[in-house]
């Protein structure tokens, strides 16, 4: 017994200065050192644009390295070429094209459907190119077109102030099922937003008597697998997620909060949604800058998220979508 009792002792003892060294250790921490690859700066090139537009803006950058102290650079020399492949063409770029905050701009643009391919050109860096098949235009009508019904839910008016200068506030709120293209080939990316006033659909004058005007979108099923907002696109992304067909009856919630002097103007304003058709490059690139703004978890040492890009060389991402407006009013 005395034995046992001695060999148990000398046992514990060992176990507890390797507990404790280990601790020391531990507690003093582990340094170890990590070369980083050495980056050499490539292009970095973005074009995000509607096919109908009046003003197309590109931007060019340097890439940086994590060590790069100095950081990325705008690039003012850069020279875009947007070709078609039917023969149409449109160049600018350089310092006479550049407005400084905005980028590189383009103005009385259409991009017509087909296949157009966007080069970039620099001096100090290999030229990136991409390229983008126009989205089918989104419309109530035609080829691609959606079907929506709505449903007019609220309507609460209140006042507030004393006579003569009674003021109004107004809710309103519609349902609306939504039914999107689904081609059984291709896949299909969809973008809803609200469009805020101040966007040419309100007259001036109107403008100074609707003090406040605010909507707001939200998915009628909060675990639609279909439905994901997006920060960087500021609404709600919808892709087809199984086969033909998955994309019909996407619900919505749209809620308006108006006020003003005037309740026949206030009620006579309609809600604005904005719905865009998206390339399947413009969306994963969308999704990666999401991902990684919003990480979901994942070991310390996991490997980093990467932004979508499709240019040739270099990063970035050119993208093209077609959109349309849907109009809800009080009726």
């Amino acid at each position: 017994m005395t034995m046992n009792k001695t060999t148990s002792f000398l046992i514990s003892a060992a176990s507890c200065v390797i507990l404790f060294s280990g601790c020391d250790r531990l507690g003093n921490g582990v340094v170890q050192e990590i070369d980083f690859p050495t980056h050499t700066p490539q292009l970095a090139v973005t074009l995000i644009s509607r096919s109908s537009t009046d003003t197309l803006v590109a931007r060019a950058h340097t890439s940086a390295g994590i060590l790069d102290t100095t950081g990325s650079r705008k690039l003012k020399n850069a020279l875009f070429t947007l070709s078609q492949e039917d023969g149409i063409s449109f160049t600018w770029g350089g310092e006479n094209d550049w407005t400084n905050g905005i980028g590189h701009i383009l103005t009385d643009v259409n991009l017509e459907s087909g296949l157009w391919t966007l080069r970039c050109e620099e001096d100090n860096f290999e030229t990136a190119t991409a390229t983008q098949l126009v989205p089918p235009q989104i419309d109530s009508a035609g080829s691609y077109a959606y079907a929506m019904s709505t449903s007019f839910d609220l309507q609460e008016i209140s006042e507030y102030g004393e006579a003569p200068e009674i003021k109004y506030y107004v809710e309103r709120r519609w349902s609306l099922d939504l039914s999107l293209p689904d081609r059984l080939i291709e896949r299909d990316f969809f973008i809803m937003k609200t469009r805020q006033p101040n966007s040419g659909e309100q007259e001036n004058e109107e403008e100074e008597v609707i003090w406040d005007n605010s909507t707001y979108l939200d998915p009628e099923i909060e675990d639609d697998s279909r439905v994901q907002y997006n920060r960087l696109a500021d609404g709600f992304l919808i892709e087809d997620v199984s086969g033909v067909n998955s994309l019909s009856s996407v619900r919505f919630i749209v809620n308006q909060y108006l006020s003003g002097p005037d309740l026949e103007l206030l009620l006579e304003t309609p809600a604005f949604i904005e719905l865009a058709a998206l390339s399947p490059e413009l969306a994963s690139y969308y999704q990666s800058l999401d991902m990684i703004a919003n990480p979901s978890g994942g070991g310390l040492f996991t490997e980093p998220l990467l932004a979508y890009s499709n240019m040739s060389s270099g990063y970035g991402c050119f993208g093209l979508y077609t959109s349309c407006l849907l109009e809800l009013t009080g009726e």
